[in-house]
């Protein structure tokens, strides 16, 4: 592993001898492994170390005592540790966004702003090559393009921080062999096998099974299609951005349609993608459907069109040209979430996604101990319809239920662990309904706020 390391610095063009890396350490079982990986690395790579932590809110007394082991191994090596609390909860409800997302918006602000403050070249995060298999296989079943399939970058910037993966040619198996080796301890969030998560049931029971009964070497035939796909994505973008135009620094990005019709169709389809997230559009809302669509506008040939994109992005095709303009939307409205004690299965029929209010039961053991967020939806959401087969698209059950495009944004959602459990006036998640008539459960009322 340490080997691996050595080489992925070298190849990588990693941060250079005399640098400050500000290692990310949850007290997890990969962090622990790189955390010491690079203590050790430190004479031969010529690197300074620091760790940063942050406690996310979640987990109560289990997250103060992860906290508490990072720091007293940051002291045992003699580096460093800058350490914070957020009220991830919080801010995911105030932001409308999943716990997931917020606590990872909150974990990269903290790790940007503590690189700043002690002048650190790089934040090395422990994703490693197990991780990378697993995003490669959500991101294929989500139908993404080669850019998806690309997987992790070893190096990458978000915003101004620069991002190194140390592990991410090192398999999981080899990991846990280096912490066995040096006899080291690390800290296990219980969530990482609730069957909840989409990635913890990819990891315990999709990746094993095609293993068993697909191709044994699974992992290393998509680690070496991600690796292909990144390397050749390199090559594209840079042939696809020469048909872009330099930015001219006007309010409203604007694009000459003959650069890109001229272009094959793979070309055009990227450089229209590249186009659009340049000018500010967020990646993960332009799927297939959307570059598709937007590939329908420039054939567009009389007058004026429009096309939504989400987000409260419009790109609009004025004969030779196409525009992008950013709504400000209107804050999304308030809701009052109500909870009670229920014994058996509330059965209400379903009316229409978001027609509010509305009632609903849920598993009580499924809940637990753990909050209810209720939020707006957004583009790319998606549930487990109890009844159904596999995630559908909430834009999906929009369509199909004939919701008006203009007031999706406006339906609320209610998660849990940073699932979808429940669509008000549609139906529960499955895997959160009451099994009995005679089991615990949660009894949820959602109105508007008065």
């Amino acid at each position: 592993m340490l080997g691996e390391i050595q080489r992925s610095f070298a190849r990588q063009a990693m941060p250079r001898r005399g640098a400050l890396v500000l290692v990310a350490v949850s007290g997890g079982a990969d962090s622990i492994a790189l955390l010491h990986a690079l203590a050790q690395l430190r004479p031969q790579l010529g690197i300074r170390l620091a760790v940063a932590h942050l406690n996310h809110g979640i987990r109560g007394a289990a997250a103060a005592a992860d906290a508490a082991f990072v720091k007293r191994v940051a002291q045992q090596l003699g580096l460093p540790v800058s350490m914070e609390r957020a009220d991830v909860p919080a801010r995911a409800q105030a932001a409308g966004l999943s716990l997931e997302m917020a606590a990872r918006a909150a974990r990269y602000e903290f790790f940007a702003r503590t690189a700043h403050q002690l002048r650190a070249a790089a934040v090395a995060v422990a994703h490693n090559a197990d991780d990378q298999v697993e995003t490669v296989l959500l991101r294929l079943a989500r139908g993404a393009g080669p850019q998806g399939l690309g997987g992790m970058e070893p190096v990458s910037r978000q915003g101004g921080l620069k991002i190194i993966r140390p592990l991410l040619s090192v398999t999981r198996t080899a990991i846990l062999a280096f912490l066995k080796q040096h006899r080291l301890r690390w800290r296990e969030d219980a969530s990482n096998r609730d069957p909840h998560f989409l990635r913890n049931r990819v990891r315990h029971e999709i990746l094993p099974l095609l293993e068993r009964r697909l191709n044994p070497q699974l992992r290393a035939a998509l680690l070496r299609t991600a690796d292909l796909l990144r390397e050749e994505n390199k090559f594209l973008d840079g042939l696809a951005s020469r048909a872009l135009p330099r930015h001219t620094g006007t309010q409203r990005p604007t694009l000459p349609v003959t650069r890109l019709t001229a272009l094959p169709l793979a070309l055009r389809r990227r450089a229209l993608r590249l186009w659009l997230i340049s000018a500010g559009v967020a990646a993960e809302q332009l799927d297939y459907a959307a570059i598709a669509a937007a590939l329908a506008l420039l054939e567009h040939q009389r007058g004026t069109k429009a096309l939504d994109l989400g987000g409260g992005w419009k790109a609009v095709r004025t004969y030779a040209r196409l525009t992008l303009e950013k709504e400000v939307p209107a804050p999304p409205p308030a809701w009052r979430l109500a909870t009670a004690a229920h014994r058996g299965i509330l059965k209400e029929k379903p009316t229409q996604p978001g027609r509010l209010p509305a009632r609903a039961t849920l598993s009580a053991a499924a809940v637990g101990a753990s909050p209810l967020l209720v939020r707006a939806a957004r583009p790319g959401d998606r549930m487990a319809p109890l009844g159904m087969q596999g995630t559908k698209k909430l834009q999906d059950i929009f369509t199909d239920a004939k919701v008006p495009r203009e007031q999706r944004r406006l339906i609320p959602v209610v998660e849990c662990r940073g699932v979808i459990v429940w669509l008000p006036g549609y139906r529960v998640a499955r895997g959160w309904e009451v099994p009995t008539n005679r089991s615990r459960a949660l009894l949820l009322q959602l109105a508007p706020e008065k």
